[in-house]
């Protein structure tokens, strides 16, 4: 199996920033058309529109991190966003702070060995004082 490229930052945080601008243009366009200029589909704003949505979301997620780096606390970003520094972590840090490696390929296990069957114990009686144990015939 081939293993992903990973991007440099850099290069992430470029493409972030061209699809937020791109997207939200193509937006203003149809909201606020520019005299003279033909209109832009408002389908393809609704698209743009809601291409932003994820956009948004990992644009905010790198700036956390950004901010995080920077020393930055959970507090205040949990504060920024109106929630608690635990919420703010479990939104942000939790699962995306540090990436966790692909699990390896589990190897095949033995076929299970067949158990004898178990012995017959209806014949013994029961132990005193074992409630839900079947009661010996004649008792």
């Amino acid at each position: 199996m081939e293993e992903p490229q990973r991007r440099d930052p850099a290069e992430e945080r470029a493409i972030l920033a061209k699809l937020l601008s791109a997207n939200a243009e193509l937006v203003a366009e149809v909201l606020h058309p520019a005299d003279g200029k033909p209109a832009t589909s408002v389908m393809a704003a609704l698209r743009a529109a809601r291409s932003l949505d994820g956009v948004v979301d990992d644009v905010l997620r790198t700036l956390v991190q950004q901010a995080r780096a920077e020393g930055h606390t959970w507090a205040e970003v949990g504060e920024l966003f109106g929630t608690s520094r635990q919420a703010a972590f479990q939104r942000f840090g939790g699962g995306n702070a540090f990436p966790m490696p692909p699990m390896p390929p589990m190897p095949d296990l033995p076929p299970m060995p067949k158990m004898p069957p178990m012995p017959d114990f209806s014949h013994m009686p029961t132990p005193p004082g074992m409630p839900g144990w079947p009661k010996p015939p004649g008792a």
